[in-house]
């Protein structure tokens, strides 16, 4: 089970096109997904920013229920313990497009395509 962060403010709105939504969150820094990743520089893995992504569209948006795979994926900075992140999500045709900032800065994007 994927723990998950308390939301503080979650927005709806829409392009014209699609439902947008955008959550913000503190990421603890007791968070378990910090330790030993890496004690020196800790940083938020990759693989739990998309878990997070995932699991918190599944409690927003209806998605198919089997994972196919990733398009797209980009990681241009890190996210570290205490950051304030905003989490951009859309849901198109059986894709999660999402977008992770923290402190106002780009850290992820990428599509998740379900089958």
């Amino acid at each position: 089970m994927i723990l998950l962060p308390e939301i503080e403010a979650a927005e709806r709105s829409h392009d014209g096109q699609r439902e947008q939504l955008t959550l913000r969150f503190a990421v603890p820094a007791s968070t378990r997904y910090f330790e030993g990743h890496f004690p020196d520089v800790p940083l938020l893995p990759g693989v739990v920013q998309i878990g997070w992504a995932v699991e918190f569209a599944r409690q927003y948006f209806e998605l198919p229920a089997r994972f196919h795979t990733l398009a797209g994926v980009k990681f241009t900075r890190v996210i570290q313990p205490g950051a304030n992140v905003s989490l951009k999500m859309s849901v198109e045709e059986g894709a999660l497009w999402f977008a992770f900032d923290a402190d106002g800065h780009a850290c992820s994007s990428g599509r998740v395509l379900f089958h």
